[in-house]
């Protein structure tokens, strides 16, 4: 017999999150659209996580846990939920967030209503780590411009919370995407593809729930610390700004915006660099003293 098809598939990539995954969790489980599938990738956690997990598999039909053999980084544990999700729609999670019980309906209500809407996400509210609210901004993503090169330049213009990948995307869109790369900031890559392909709107609702605490990734910006989150391994270069900035060119030039419009774009990447030519170069410094300290640290043990 064949499954049915989710009308909406939950992605949920987790390294070492017991602390606050059985939460996260039950906010899904909680939902008042009830039609999903809420597919868990563990990547090769050494804590409890696989318990927890398995403990819920075997309580609801709806969870489908798998593991990796070894780490192999946060984005390539994104794209691995996103390749195995049935659903019509898609939603990211996170093994230290909350939703609000009417985030997924409420998401669902605008895609179904406006089929050249890409993405529907809610306001957010911020915690810490024992669930008290932060008094943050979130300017947020809210895109309803009929314009696609109005869309792609607030994308490469913007550098604040990404918390958009917390509401639906539409799973065919997000498809024909290059999806997560590896390094940070490179969520923003693939906001820039999909915003090519439709409207992203924003539910005025604080549906979302983030909780920033000392091991979020929004709180290590160590070099070798990225390296190990976003690769799964140490020793990378690595070099965000400048490769986001590439990307973005290499998107403009993919497109399928007029040829003017891919100019005035192009602009926007190089002011970009432009201004921020200090931090490219502080960038290359960085990643040069980490990778050499690395290497050479790497060569003493195997000396010795």
């Amino acid at each position: 017999m064949v499954p049915v098809r989710p009308r909406v598939s939950i992605g949920l990539p987790v390294y070492n999150g017991e602390r606050f995954l059985a939460g996260a969790i039950e906010s899904i489980l909680a939902q008042t659209f009830g039609d999903f599938e809420l597919v868990i990738s563990d990547n090769a956690s050494t804590d409890g996580t696989s318990e927890i997990c398995r403990e819920y598999q075997a309580r609801d039909s709806r969870v489908h846990y798998l593991r990796n053999e070894t780490n192999i980084g946060v984005y390539r544990n994104c794209n691995r939920v996103i390749k195995l999700a049935r659903g019509e729609y898609f939603k990211l999670a996170a093994a230290d967030d909350l939703c609000d019980e009417n985030l997924v309906s409420r998401c669902v209500e605008v895609l179904d209503a406006d089929p050249t809407v890409v993405l529907a996400y809610a306001m957010t509210t911020f915690i810490d780590q024992d669930g008290s609210p932060l008094s943050i901004t979130d300017p947020g993503w809210h895109l309803p411009m009929e314009s696609p090169q109005e869309r792609l330049v607030y994308v490469i213009s913007c550098g604040h919370w990404v918390n958009v990948f917390f509401g639906l995307a539409r799973s065919r869109q997000l498809a024909a995407t290059r999806l997560f790369p590896t390094y940070a900031g490179g969520d923003c890559r693939l906001l820039g593809e999909l915003c090519l392909q439709g409207r992203f709107v924003e539910i005025p609702e604080r549906l979302f729930i983030r909780r920033l605490h000392p091991e979020a990734s929004s709180q290590n910006p160590d070099v070798g610390w990225q390296s190990r989150f976003f690769k799964g391994r140490s020793g990378c270069l690595e070099l965000p700004f400048w490769h986001i900035c590439l990307d973005h060119c290499r998107t403009i030039l993919e497109s399928n915006l007029s040829a003017a419009a891919k100019g005035a774009c192009l602009r926007v990447v190089l002011d970009r660099m432009f201004s921020g030519k200090r931090e490219l170069f502080l960038e290359l410094c960085r990643s040069g003293r980490y990778v050499w300290r690395d290497k050479a640290h790497s060569l003493k043990q195997r000396l010795s």
